[in-house]
């Protein structure tokens, strides 16, 4: 503001102070006063609030002791809403003013709209406290509903005014209800009475609604009673409307009966204890003989007397080596369940083998020993009866044709079953597959039982024809129930006598197929020690050709490993997988495939197939130290002896070797041929190491003999080697006779150079 302005508002001021003091004639016009006060308000000299008509203003410092004049009239509550009516001012104005009474006079608060002062705060306590004496007890909710005012204030009020003003017990199960000391023991006093009026066992539900006392505090009160030992009985269960209040007399006596009829038994049973009116009988039975070395089983809980007897009879089969049933020998209300969990419990504690069948029935080691053996006598007799009369090669062949008709009708089965899947989501609804298994009602439609059934047939065709897959069955199930129904004991459990069959006419069986391989293997006039020979030879020769390769470079070994293990490594898989389909009765071709042999695996043995699948893999790679690891057991699943390497006679054969592409190399006229032979020649005499190569691989050997031979040895063979692959690339005529007269005159060359190789091997220098 500049001086000239504030100039005229002092001379302004000065008029006006003057025309006040000035007589009525004098006096200001209500404009000027207008203009006066509005000038005061826009320069901020002057803080004023209009009324809603804009006729009068007040300052807000009147307008808050106007607040606290009408919170006092209205008795310590007023609505801010109506204190803007009543004053004629905006509700803003109002509610502005309100917060700052609020922050400099902490007695003031504002709840949902409407000031309280200290005042009404008091008045509600007296009042709430005037409830809780003609009522007894009062709830948070309800006086919400009463004073308009928000739960959480008046849970703090009250709080705070317990034992001053209040006096009252907050519940410390629902913090919002409070109740008077006079109320509490007015309840206590019906529900004491109440349950000692009591003589059977009843709901506590029951006694809530006889006593009236609401459900809120009843259980507290009980719970009270219960510490001070107030209550003549006990409540079982939990705490909730199905709890049952059990008094002491009606206790005393229920324990009584169950103490008597466990001395004279040693058992309780759960249902006679329901009877008795014990909801959870296992939970009394642990509570009440909490000492007692207790079983719970299904129905029952059993003390040692019975165990002890249990026990007892399994010390007597064990001694006798017999069996024993102990379901009969058990009172009448054990279930097969309860029987079979005791056997359990007594086989555990013996050091012998007992063994259990037919769930309640346990046979002693000894007793199944001697049954064994006289069944293994009728399978040894059955196994020398099929060897004899030749029915076990028969058989072998038959269950071989078997297998294979049964994967054919296994095939088409599920080929079928696709196409009626396929079908029936095309056409009508409501398809699925309904196993034999599941349980259907009357009630379900027709086409549904229809496809059960479909399903069904279906089970029964795959299980008849897995029964060809299976082993030869040489002791039937009939044969050896039979034998073990001789024993009188046995038979009158048939039961025990099934077990006793399933249990062991696999075992029966297997020893017999044992038998009747060994007796069979035994008539083979068939001589293996030529083929084993011949494999030992070829995988001697692999090592040995093995070794002469790690002398090449890294690079250049892969590719000779390779055909190492195509060409003699492919000649052991062949006759060892010739070797495995004869003993196993297959028939093969003579040029044994890729494919051939991938069938061939699926129709052997499991035991031998592993084996002759793992050596048929590594022919495919280029790892002759992992052919090497599979062909110990791919023999031995061919009944033959892998010898143990000989390092000792390594040296004679590789000379042996040499000697036989010496002599190879003078009789051939070829020149490729030969140039093949005088590398290979070169190669063992350098090395003191034979290789297996191809013609393919001359020049990765010359490649290596380079630095090995004398200068002019190599130039002659590089020479003769570039002629040779002229004469394979070149396409005239007149070429290839040019080539090979090249060839021919340098041919004595060559081999005079591997059959005098000492002369041409450069000298070491010491």
């Amino acid at each position: 503001m500049s001086s000239v302005d504030w100039e005229e508002v002092k001379r302004l001021a000065a008029d006006f102070q003057k025309a006040q003091l000035s007589s009525t004639l004098q006096k200001l016009s209500e404009r000027n006063c207008i203009e006066i006060i509005t000038t005061l308000v826009e320069n901020k000299l002057l803080d004023i609030i209009f009324t809603n008509d804009g006729k009068e203003y007040v300052t807000p410092q009147h307008l808050g002791k106007e607040i606290k004049d009408e919170l006092y009239i209205h008795g310590g509550k007023i609505s801010l809403v109506d204190l803007a009516q009543i004053l004629n001012v905006n509700l803003s104005q109002v509610t502005k003013v309100v917060t700052e009474i609020e922050k400099h006079n902490k007695g003031l608060k504002v709840i949902l709209g409407q000031l309280i002062d200290r005042s009404y705060i008091n008045k509600i306590a007296e009042e709430i406290n005037d409830k809780l004496v003609q009522h007894g007890c009062i709830n948070v909710a309800e006086l919400t509903l009463t004073y308009n005012l928000p739960a959480e204030f008046l849970q703090s009020v009250i709080e705070k005014e317990l034992g001053k003003i209040i006096h009252a017990t907050q519940d410390y199960q629902d913090p919002k209800v409070f109740y008077t000391e006079s109320f509490i023991a007015k309840n206590r006093a019906k529900i004491r009475g109440a349950l000692s009026a009591v003589t059977k066992p009843t709901p506590l539900s029951a006694i809530l609604g006889q006593c009236g006392v609401p459900e809120r505090i009843f259980f507290s009160i009980l719970d009270g009673l219960q510490e001070v030992k107030q209550v003549p009985g006990v409540v079982t269960g939990k705490q909730s409307g199905n709890s049952i209040y059990i008094p002491t007399i009606y206790s005393k006596s229920q324990n009584e009966w169950v103490e008597n009829f466990y001395k004279q038994n040693g058992y309780l049973e759960y249902d006679a204890l329901i009877r008795l009116g014990i909801s959870d009988p296992s939970g009394f039975v642990k509570r009440h003989f909490s000492s007692e070395n207790m079983i719970y089983l299904k129905s029952v809980a059993v003390g040692t007397v019975v165990m002890d007897q249990v026990d007892a009879n399994i010390e007597e089969i064990i001694a006798t080596g017999s069996f024993v049933d102990l379901y009969p020998l058990l009172p009448s209300v054990f279930s097969n369940e309860d029987a079979e969990i005791l056997l359990k419990l007594a086989t555990k504690k013996t050091k012998a083998n007992v063994h259990i069948f037919a769930k309640t029935v346990a046979i002693s080691d000894a007793f199944l020993q001697t049954l064994t053996k006289s069944l293994e006598i009728v399978a040894e007799q059955k196994a020398r009866e099929v060897v004899a009369n030749g029915k076990w090669i028969q058989s072998i062949a038959e269950n071989k044709l078997k297998s294979k008709s049964a994967d054919l009708i296994i095939e088409n089965k599920t080929s079928k079953k696709e196409e009626r899947r396929k079908k029936a989501v095309v056409g009508k609804a409501g398809g699925g597959s309904q196993g034999r298994e599941t349980k259907t009602k009357s009630t379900k439609k027709k086409y549904l039982q229809g496809k059960a059934q479909e399903n069904e047939s279906d089970e029964d065709e795959t299980r008849q024809t897995s029964v060809g897959k299976g082993e030869i069955t040489l002791i039937s199930f009939e044969e050896v129930k039979a034998k073990i129904m001789e024993d009188e004991n046995i038979s009158v459990i048939e039961e025990l006598a099934n077990e006793l069959t399933y249990y062991l006419q696999p075992k029966l069986n297997k020893s017999a197929l044992s038998l009747a391989e060994q007796l069979a293997q035994s008539n083979k006039t068939t001589n293996l020690s030529e083929i084993s020979e011949r494999l030992n030879v070829l995988i001697t020769n692999i090592r040995i050709f093995d070794k002469g390769i790690k002398h090449l470079d890294k690079a250049d070994q892969i590719s000779l490993t390779k055909y190492l293990l195509k060409s003699l490594g492919l000649d052991f898989v062949t006759s060892i997988f010739k070797l495995a389909a004869q003993q196993n009765m297959l028939q093969v071709a003579e040029n044994l495939t890729t494919e051939i042999r991938q069938r061939l695996l699926l129709e052997l043995p499991a035991d031998v197939k592993e084996s002759l699948t793992a050596v048929h893999k590594t022919i495919m790679g280029d790892s002759v130290e992992d052919f090497l690891n599979t062909v110990d057991g791919a023999m031995a699943a061919c009944c033959l002896v892998l010898k143990k390497y000989d390092k000792k006679k390594e040296r004679p054969q590789v000379h042996a070797h040499r000697e036989a592409l010496l002599e190879e190399l003078n009789a051939t006229q070829d020149p490729a041929l030969a140039l093949h032979l005088v590398t290979s020649v070169l190669f063992t005499a350098v090395t003191q190491n034979a290789l297996h190569m191809s013609g393919r691989h001359v020049t990765t050997v010359l490649a290596f003999l380079q630095k090995q031979l004398e200068p002019d040895t190599i130039s002659i063979l590089s020479k003769y080697h570039d002629l040779v692959l002229n004469l394979l690339s070149a396409s005239d005529e007149n070429v290839k006779m040019e080539v090979s007269r090249a060839l021919e005159e340098g041919l004595m060359d060559i081999k005079n150079i591997a059959n005098n190789f000492k002369q041409h091997v450069k000298t070491d220098k010491s």
